[in-house]
């Protein structure tokens, strides 16, 4: 026997309401995602600093989550050769773990576990350089009142995001005398 909850009990009293709340959140953040992308992807080809190539990506099959990454193309120290070890991401709120705050647009530098050297490496020089953790997420609250301004509020983010990383690698490659082959 299943027993209805208070909280099933509320949710189902205001069924309609509810479902048109999200359909209309979802339709939003879809807005805000797809803009973002088509806006990041404008720019970021220029930003691939020698020896890599920048790509941007979205998941449309299940919205909410984007990237922009760096591929290294060349044989340079601390990267794999055709891998795309740094990652900035973007989450919102329905692919968030925590809920606590759901005004937010998550912004991220991410590397595979398997490229932990360089992590270690670019955090380490970040601080150095620029006393920043490069890897530490940003939180971006959304205008509720125009995605576009959100959109092009969270472009802004992950191209920063983008360059800093662009320059530290540059940074990085000249320190360690390092030329692509």
């Amino acid at each position: 026997m299943e027993k209805l909850s208070e909280a099933g009990k509320l949710y189902l009293k205001d069924y309609s309401i509810l479902e048109e709340a999200r359909k209309d959140m979802v339709r939003y953040l879809n807005a805000i995602v797809d803009e973002t992308y088509d806006l990041v992807k404008e720019e970021i080809d220029d930003m691939a600093p020698e020896g890599f190539e920048m790509h941007t990506w979205k998941n449309d099959s299940s919205k909410g989550v984007m990237h922009a990454s760096f591929r290294c193309i060349s044989d340079i120290e601390f990267f794999r050769k055709d891998k795309m070890d740094l990652k900035v991401f973007y989450r919102d709120i329905r692919r968030a773990k925590d809920l606590s705050d759901p005004k937010f647009i998550k912004i991220y530098l991410a590397s595979p576990k398997i490229a932990s050297d360089l992590e270690d490496t670019l955090r380490n020089f970040a601080k150095d350089r620029i006393d920043e953790n490069i890897y530490e997420p940003e939180y971006i609250k959304l205008n509720y009142d125009n995605s576009s301004k959100s959109a092009e509020e969270i472009k802004e983010n992950i191209l920063d995001k983008c360059n800093k990383i662009r320059k530290l690698i540059i940074e990085l490659t000249e320190k360690e005398n390092i030329k692509p082959n």
